[in-house]
This record gives C-alpha cells, structure tokens and sequence, in this order.
C-alpha cells in the first residue's frame, strides 16, 4: 500500500507553495507524463479526518461544472493525503479584491456570475456550500478577464439535512443570521453572495468587527445600501441579504437574473458608474507634476536623441545615442564617450560587469573598453542576457540558440509551429520563450535550461508582445500583445498570473528592487510615469513635460530618463527620495 501511495505521489512534480488552507498546504504541481498543472490540496490526517474527507470527495467529485473547481484524484503521501484539483493561477477573489486598482462595475458583475452559476450547479445536486467568501473563490485569468471557481467544499451540507447540525462552521463576515445557529439553506450561500457583491462594488462589507459584534450586526442591524447605487441594484442587494430566509431569494438563478435585468435597467444606463465602483474607498494614488519640482534632479542637455540607458553600480550608468555610447557619473558632472558605432545602436543592457549593445543586426560585448563582436544575423532578432553575463541567447523566428561565452558552447532548439514573440533571462541558469499562438490568442511560456533543455511549459490565456526581468526570484513582467494598457506578472515557479490593467497604452518597462517603472503617453506633450510596486500596485505617477524616450534604474532611490521635446534632447536623473511619492526607501 505504501508503494502504491508513493507511486501514485511521484507521478507530480512539486513547482512550489501556491498557499495554505485551513488544514494544510495547497502546492501547485505538474503531471510528469502530460506536462499538465494541477493544485494539491494538503489533508493531514489527524487535523482532517477521514469522514471529513470522504464527504469533501463525494461534493467534489458528484460536481463537474466550469465554475467549480474539480477533483480529478485523491494521492497518499506520508502521513497525508491530496486532493488533487484544478490549478487556478489568477489566485483568489480576495487577492483581486486587495488590488487597489478598482475592478470595473462589469468585472465585478461578471464575477458574481460565475458565482451564482456555479451555485445553481450545486444547490441544484442538493449541496450547500455554507462558506462562500472571497478566500474561496478561485480565479483563472483568460484573454477578457477572470473566471470565477467556487473551491472548499469543506464544510458543505446536503439539503436533506436542513435543520441544525450543532455547528456555526463559517467565515462570520459573509454568515447568515441562521448560520449562528447552526441552520443553513440555498439561502445562506446567497447572503454570502449579497455581501461579496456589496463589497466588489462600495469597496468595503457592510459590517465589520470582531466575530461577536459581526454575529450581533449580522443578527440585528439593518443593511444600509449606498443610495449611489441604482435602485434596481439596490433591491438586488437588499434583498439577498434579508434577515430571514424567506424573504431572501430562493434560488442563485433567481438572483442571477434579477442581477442580469438591473444591469440592464434604464436607471443602471444613466449612472455614474465612478460613484461607486469597487475601489471607491481607496485613495487615487499621488500625481506629480515634475515640472515643478525642479530642484530634485539633476539634468543635463544632450546633442542627440538617447535611445538607451542603463544601471552600472552605483557609481556610474551608461547612456546611448544611436551612434555614441557614453557613461556618466550619478550626478551628471562627469561622463565619457566609450564608442562611435558605425551601425544604428538600438539598445544597451548591463549585467554584472560587462556591457552589451545591440545593434540592428549585431550583437557586441564590451571587453576592457572595446566591443567584441558575439553574434551577428542576416535577419532581425530578438536576444537576452543572463544576469551574470556569462551566456546569452538570440531568437529568429523559430530557432533558439544558447552560446555560453566562458566555454564558447552554442546550442540549438527549434520550434515546430510557432515563432518566439520575446526570450527573458530570468536567472543565471534559465530563460523563459514565450511563442504566441494567434489562431487563438493565446501563447505557451516555454522554460529553458543555459544548456538548451526545455524544462517545461505553461499555457497562457492571452498573446505576450514583450517582457523583461524582474528583482523577483522567478518572476517576469510582460506585456499583451493587441492590449498594451494590460501588463501580466508571471510567476514560474510555482504559477501564478496576475493581470496588471492600466489606464495608458505602456511603452517602456524598467525593473526596479521595489518594482517597476512604466511609461506611457499622457497626452500630445507629456509623458506619464507610472511607479508599480513588487505586487503590481500604482502606487504613484510622475507627468513629465516630453517624450520619455529611455529609463533605467540606476540605484535604489535614483532614475535615470532621456527626454525629447522643442527644445531639445536631455538626460535626467530622478532623486524619488525628495518627491511627495508613496515609495518607502
């Protein structure tokens, strides 16, 4: 037996901590014979019993519906048992609902959605949930948004068995009245709905507090429902979270529909929706005119346009014109010209201590101050470095190739059908290809060792145009291809995608240790300059007079940007420690 349970566990290869449950862990994981991502839900036996489980099983498996997550197998391994269930990589609702950037009234309306179809699903098969809350919503990312999967079957019910079952097993902030006494219904699972809804759209729950005064409000007090709100919406919410199950509604497809003709109502066309969109609560984040806050950087005026800039340490960082490649102290007084190239160069990436440019159809390393030819092509071509410098590898069309520059190795893959749209060295030992599938705009994110073997591949719901690192281990940012104002965070070990949207088409991505700047055009004569933390939050914006033509990073505090307008070309550097910004350095 405890053969066969190994056997059975060794068919999965563990990718890493996804989160933890209430009763153990839940790891993403991949099916070595198909390649197939799978979540394992973590059971331990003294803390689970085998009751417990058995009836979570029987939900699980007696419900097949896209808006549930299913359970394919149950697997022993040690003292613990796995459910081994849909891998869900956009994480929960509450992790969305944590994004300060608001969800759309539409985004929110669909999500509650997928929630009541899903419950239609089940109360349909005679099965209550009794814990409907955000945590147990998972999401998958596809190309117009989320899908929302109802997880934990945990503590579900049977209809048959209504009454009291002597427990108030629940989440007090999304329970019922009767779920305090151990009593449950359709119902129950529709006040929990009524609350998620209220919250997605005003920001907030309708009650909060400590378990005791959350019972006592859930018990007594009256929801007060914005009146912002639309009054056919009001009435939805009103009456999903009456007292009495009675007066609630009495099945998820009644709501639903009710939900679907306020959408559709007269007084919801003529709303505002700004006044009272999830994330109504939450402060827009700061907004700086540099123009105004001259005496925080230092500049310098430029004879020609910078196409390129980057980090070098933290003494000095490297500029480049399409002809000239300059370095320049951090404060701009010193700078020296390193090269006159007689081809175009069109960009320029440092990493440890050596110097790369690239121009249209050559690459070049710096050696002790001179460029030494690494690659050249007939065609064009896309290329990383590895984080250390001592491999790089170039994409053309199909065909991958990995030379090691300490051993002069050169390795090859070719790809069947599809062409790579960007390659990313994300560490010093693997890159990450992404080939876009356009039939279906999707793309697959193929992992790949320095020695040209391909580890694994992970589907993706939307096509990627370009990516860069990140400061997080394992961790890219890209962008969308067709939808530039949509950036991803990609997380390879183990996955997660999260969906970055913004309100401006991107054109540059720069990596930083405390996150990422983005620029994009604010309007005819300004760019903007959006400063995302590690979690993908704006947490401010900088509006700079210009084109921004390149940025980098060149110390924890300091950034570097190239300007472009009528009067001319300059190089700047950004002290963000003495802007009213939310960044804590």
């Amino acid at each position: 037996m405890n053969a066969k349970a190994t056997s059975q566990f060794s068919k999965y290869r563990i990718l890493g901590l996804v989160g933890r449950g209430q009763f153990g862990k839940v790891l993403c994981a991949r099916i070595r014979d198909t390649g197939n991502l799978v979540a394992l839900k973590e059971l331990e036996n003294k803390r689970f019993p085998t009751s417990k489980l058995l009836r979570e099983l029987r939900f699980l498996l007696t419900l097949q519906h896209e808006n549930i997550v299913s359970c394919t197998a149950l697997v022993h391994h040690l003292n613990y048992r796995y459910l081994v269930m849909d891998y869900c990589e956009g994480g929960t609702l509450r992790d969305l609902m944590n994004y300060p950037k608001a969800l759309s009234v539409q985004q929110c309306f669909d999500l509650v959605n997928d929630i009541l179809l899903g419950l239609e699903h089940a109360h349909t098969a005679n099965i209550i949930h009794c814990d409907i809350k955000p945590e147990n919503v998972l999401l998958k990312i596809t190309a117009k948004g989320w899908k929302a999967k109802i997880s934990d079957f945990g503590i579900a019910r049977l209809s048959q068995e209504i009454g009291s079952d002597g427990s108030n097993t629940g989440s007090p902030g999304y329970m019922a009245p009767e779920r305090f006494y151990g009593q449950f219904s359709e119902g129950s699972d529709l006040y929990a709905v009524g609350i998620i809804l209220y919250e997605l759209l005003v920001g907030k729950r309708p009650f909060s507090g400590m378990p005791t005064e959350l019972m006592n409000a859930h018990l007594n007090q009256r929801v007060l429902v914005p009146d912002s709100l639309p009054r056919s919406l009001q009435a939805v919410i009103a009456r999903s979270l009456e007292k009495l199950p009675k007066r609630r509604y009495t099945s998820a497809q009644e709501m639903r529909l009710d939900l679907l003709a306020a959408i559709n109502s007269e007084d919801f066309s003529q709303m505002n929706f700004g006044q009272f969109k999830s994330g109504s609560g939450i402060e827009s984040c700061t907004t700086v005119l540099f123009s105004q806050h001259t005496n925080n950087f230092d500049q310098k005026d430029m004879s020609e346009r910078i196409v390129g800039l980057v980090g070098a340490g933290k003494a000095r960082f490297y500029s480049t014109s399409s002809l000239h490649l300059r370095w320049h102290s951090l404060n701009l007084d010193q700078e020296e010209l390193i090269a006159k190239s007689e081809h175009q160069i069109e960009e320029i990436i440092f990493t440890k201590k050596s110097l790369f440019a690239l121009t249209k159809r050559s690459l070049y390393q710096f050696v002790q101050g001179k460029p030494k030819s690494l690659y050249q092509s007939t065609q064009p071509f896309k290329w990383t470095v590895s984080p250390h410098g001592d491999w790089f590898a170039i994409s053309t069309g199909k065909q991958l190739e990995i030379r090691n520059l300490v051993y002069g190795r050169a390795m090859r893959l070719e790809f069947a059908t599809r062409d790579l749209s960007c390659i990313i060295a994300f560490d010093q030992h693997h890159l990450v290809a992404i080939a876009n599938k356009p039939e279906t705009n999707e793309s697959r994110a193929i992992i790949i060792s320095r020695r040209c073997n391909i580890m694994y591949r992970l589907a993706l719901p939307i096509p990627i145009e370009s990516g860069i690192a990140t400061f997080t281990s394992d961790r890219v940012l890209l962008r969308e291809a067709g939808n530039s104002q949509n950036l991803y965070l990609l997380d390879l070990k183990p996955y997660r995608l999260v969906r970055i949207p913004l309100e401006y088409e991107v054109l540059l991505m720069a990596a930083t240790p405390w996150g990422y700047t983005i620029t994009a055009n604010y309007n005819a004569y300004q760019t903007i300059l959006m400063l995302l933390d590690l979690r993908g939050n704006n947490i401010s914006n900088l509006i700079i007079d210009g084109e921004v033509t390149a940025i980098a990073p060149i110390d924890i505090n300091l950034v570097a940007i190239a300007t472009s307008d009528i009067s001319g070309y300059k190089l700047q550097v950004i002290n963000l420690k003495k802007l009213a910004i939310d960044l804590v350095f």
